[in-house]
């Protein structure tokens, strides 16, 4: 599926959610963090929603900005038993040629306790995160480190001596 084939991204998440998700037209990577049309877009455009789209050229860019104004976001007050979330997300994209395709509920965010990342997931997001700062390589044996953390004898032994803290 192309970009172009999309005609609208409909989500139906929670309204505590929607009020952690308050930027509609975001125009930084900032609000982006923050939006949830910005999401689908860079979703859409990208195919991630990662440190690399977070930036404000990446945000203004044509393409996700029209993106974004094709993705229409209900909240229901629905709510889990145990916390202030609604039971459950809902994705659907509706293609130019009529066809709709529907994700399964999302009951719990990739990445929370209830739905942790496998390690290789871990280890990309901590090299989205780090790479930049670290450099490949170092980052790389960072998280070496840190997976096995319980292992060291001394967190001197961990691969930091060329950091430099800002």
């Amino acid at each position: 599926m192309a970009p172009g084939d999309v005609e609208e991204i409909r989500v139906r998440i929670g309204d505590t959610q929607a009020l952690i998700l308050r930027n509609h037209a975001p125009k930084t990577g900032l609000e982006a963090k923050f939006s949830m049309e910005f999401a689908m877009a860079s979703a859409l455009i990208a195919r991630r929603v990662g440190l690399a789209q977070l930036t404000d050229d990446f945000v203004r860019r044509a393409e996700v900005v029209e993106a974004m104004g094709r993705v229409t976001t209900t909240t229901t007050t629905e709510r889990m038993a145990d916390l202030p979330f609604a039971p459950a997300d809902e994705v659907a994209i509706l293609l130019k040629s009529g066809k709709e395709l529907k994700g399964e509920p999302v009951r719990h965010a990739k990445g929370s306790w209830q739905r942790p990342l496998s390690e290789a997931e871990l280890q990309e997001k901590f090299l989205d995160c780090s790479s930049g700062s670290l450099g490949d390589n170092q980052a790389m044996a960072l998280f070496s480190s840190l997976m096995r953390l319980d292992e060291l004898r001394s967190l001197r032994e961990l691969p930091l001596a060329a950091v430099a803290v800002h």
